[in-house]
C-alpha cells in the first residue's frame, strides 16, 4: 500500500499525482478528509497528469474527472465526509490510468497501490 498526504488547498496549481508513471494504473483503495470543511471539492483525474493539471482544478478537462467528492455545508447539517471506501462491497478500489487528485481542503490523505501490486517494479 502506498499514502500520498496533501496538507493544504492544491487546487490552483499542480494535482498531486499517484504512481511512478502515466499508463500504469493505480488503485485508489480509500481517502481520508483530516478536516473537513464546508463545501470543500476534491477531484480525481484519471490521468497522471491531465491536461490543464498544473494550471489549477478549474482547467483540468471535464472528461479526465472520475470522481468529485463535494463536502456537506452548514445549510445541510454539516454532514461532512470523513473516510470514503473504494472498497466497500468487495471491491479492489477506484482504477486511475496513473492517476491524480486536486483538493481546495486540507489534511487529505489517499491509501493506494499499483493495480497490478507491484510496487517495487
Amino acid at each position: 500500500m502506498q499514502v500520498t498526504f496533501v496538507a493544504a488547498d492544491n487546487s490552483a496549481g499542480d494535482a498531486q499525482v499517484l504512481g511512478d508513471q502515466a499508463g500504469r494504473d493505480v488503485l485508489v483503495k480509500k481517502v481520508i478528509f483530516g478536516d473537513p470543511t464546508d463545501a470543500k471539492i476534491t477531484h480525481f483525474y484519471n490521468k497522471r497528469v491531465a491536461p490543464g493539471h498544473a494550471s489549477g482544478m478549474g482547467s483540468v478537462a471535464t472528461t479526465d474527472l472520475v470522481v468529485r467528492i463535494v463536502q456537506a455545508t452548514a445549510a445541510a447539517g454539516k454532514d461532512w465526509v470523513r473516510e470514503v471506501d473504494f472498497t466497500s462491497g468487495g471491491k479492489g478500489g477506484l482504477q486511475l490510468d496513473g492517476g491524480s487528485f486536486h483538493t481546495d481542503d486540507d489534511d487529505v490523505t489517499v491509501i493506494w497501490e499499483y493495480a497490478d501490486n507491484d510496487a517495487n517494479s
